[in-house]
């Protein structure tokens, strides 16, 4: 839930590259074309550019440098040439004299934002700091809006711990971006940090409203038509209000609805598609548009929607809980409770969600062994009332195989947490409830785990327990927030970061107790942000799945 953490790993880059991608522009020439006029051509300063630009994309990092180098011998003032130049030396490991080709760059033209932001980028990793808080602000007296130099700027004052410098960053973004959910989210959570709790309340009920399930935008005639059966009608004056306002997610949700109810399951799902790509936050929509695509067969699309409903709900959910603590830190004892509460009646959208995963990964991996139990039209994305047989018993079977897992694999947290999740939808609260307290137990920054452990153990009635573990989802001490800076630019450098994590897994092996360090970094890069945390739920359905299939065939339809 600490969206601090997540402050850290925003405005990284891939590459150096990605700064400058209007310039390092690969005309799409085959490779022996452009190679040939080189050849053909060898004083052209333009086509050993091109050429160098292919063969940086490439990742032949010594060529791509001979090209650069020949060009700015030629003309030294060759613009596109130095920086190809400068992006390959960084690439290469060579950061420092990356960053004297960007200094050349820069005293030629002071207002080119994209240099001054390579260039404080090359300053961070090298871990000149002040040098690159200067580079960084420099990009904003060019380009004030540019958001990349806003996230890094305020991951440095965070690690920093000037927390006041990282809040003047986020409300500056969030006024670029008002409706952006982990903006909203962000703000709050430094407010809370600096403990301005009146602040973070005002911006947490502000991000609540902005999920537009919380929207009353329905218009009266609209339900006036639907309550009638006049169906076609209903379509008419919702299409009349989407040409008024095109932008209008809602009316695009509430012609789906419509849609569905005349039967005509392509234009209900078109209607949903358009929803979420006007708004990708919508809830609901993009659950509809998920069971819309199950509908149609399509499961894999259909699960990549489940999946980002999943986080779109837990953000919906971190928004209450951070509201309910910032009120206990305020002695608003019953106003923490009764939005805790409302937390509570949130939260069981990701875990209904999650056991839709696990029928959907079956339906993708084994479609011939499930076919028999599970046909397209059986599945909801939000199930009411008791769990049926067929859905029981494949999540039965996926918490057993989560078990096996467990057994190989101790230290894996995600393991735990997945398995809570699973017994928290087949009614084993104390059981979900262990299963998270070992997940954070094995790493204290696993964030989802602490806010399904606190609204489990409020369920249960240990409200005296469950803030507390709330209060630590939302802090970080400094010492994490140190590992986790130094960790997302180790992570930003993708040809050291590989052979780090292999020295990593060879140190675990020696300790004592084994730990599952890749399983804890992948986990720290998910709360900055860094990894997808939809795919790495998918991801570790899958396995759950293999060790399903592998080791316990499902049994014969009675």
């Amino acid at each position: 839930m600490s969206y601090l953490l997540e402050i850290l790993g925003r405005g990284l880059l891939a590459e150096l590259a990605a700064a400058f991608r209007d310039t390092l522009v690969d005309d799409g020439l085959p490779t022996a074309t452009l190679e040939r006029a080189v050849r053909d051509h060898p004083q052209d300063t333009e086509r050993l550019c091109r050429l160098g630009i292919r063969r940086l994309r490439e990742q032949q990092h010594v060529r791509a440098k001979e090209l650069f180098e020949k060009a700015i011998r030629i003309d030294p003032s060759h613009r596109a040439a130095r920086i190809g130049l400068a992006c390959v030396l960084d690439e290469t490991g060579s950061t420092p004299e990356a960053v004297e080709h960007l200094r050349r760059l820069q005293e030629e033209d002071a207002e080119d934002p994209a240099v001054w932001f390579a260039l404080g980028f090359c300053q961070e990793k090298l871990g000149r700091t002040e040098d690159a808080i200067v580079s960084y602000e420099s990009v904003l007296d060019v380009e004030p809006r540019l958001r990349n130099a806003h996230e890094r700027l305020a991951a440095i004052y965070l690690k920093l711990g000037n927390v006041e410098m990282a809040i003047t960053h986020y409300e500056h973004l969030c006024f670029c971006e008002p409706d952006d959910l982990s903006l909203g989210l962000t703000l709050a959570n430094l407010y809370f940090r600096a403990g301005r709790y009146d602040e973070a309340i005002r911006e947490y009920e502000r991000v609540i409203t902005l999920e537009p399930d919380n929207w009353d935008a329905r218009d009266e005639l609209v339900t006036a038509c639907i309550e009638a059966g006049r169906l076609q009608d209903a379509v008419e004056v919702l299409r009349a209000l989407i040409e008024r306002r095109p932008e209008c997610a809602d009316q695009y949700l509430h012609l789906g609805d419509v849609y569905m109810k005349m039967g005509e399951h392509g234009r209900a799902k078109e209607a949903y598609t358009k929803a979420v790509r006007l708004n990708p936050d919508y809830l609901e929509a993009v659950i509809k548009m998920g069971t819309s695509l199950l509908r149609e067969g399509n499961y894999t699309e259909a699960a990549d929607a489940f999946n980002r409903a999943i986080e779109i709900n837990d953000r919906i959910v971190d928004a209450y809980c951070g509201l309910a603590v910032a009120q206990h830190a305020r002695g608003e004892q019953a106003g923490a409770q009764a939005t805790l509460e409302m937390a509570g009646e949130v939260e069981p959208n990701s875990t209904l969600l999650f056991g839709e995963l696990s029928r959907l990964q079956l339906l993708v991996s084994a479609p011939q062994q499930v076919e028999r139990y599970l046909a397209p039209s059986s599945v909801s994305a939000r199930p009411e009332g008791p769990l049926d047989q067929e859905l029981t018993r494949v999540l039965e079977q996926q918490a057993d195989a989560l078990r096996r897992l467990i057994r190989s694999r101790p230290n894996h947290p995600d393991l735990h947490y997945r398995l809570g999740l699973l017994l928290r939808q087949l009614g084993d609260l104390d059981g979900a409830i262990d299963c998270f307290f070992r997940a954070v137990s094995i790493n204290p920054q696993y964030l989802k785990a602490m806010t399904k452990l606190a609204l489990a153990l409020r369920e249960r009635g240990r409200i005296d327990e469950a803030i507390p573990v709330l209060k630590r989802a939302l802090e970080a001490d400094p010492e994490s927030i140190e590992l986790h800076y130094q960790l997302g630019l180790m992570f930003a450098e993708r040809n050291t970061f590989a052979l780090a994590l292999d020295q990593f897994e060879q140190a675990a092996r020696k300790a004592p107790q084994n730990p599952d360090v890749l399983a804890n970094i992948a986990l720290a890069l998910q709360n900055m942000g860094l990894l997808d945390r939809a795919a790495a739920t998918w991801k570790t359905l899958c396995e759950i799945t293999r060790a399903s299939l592998d080791l316990a065939p499902l049994p014969e339809q009675p």
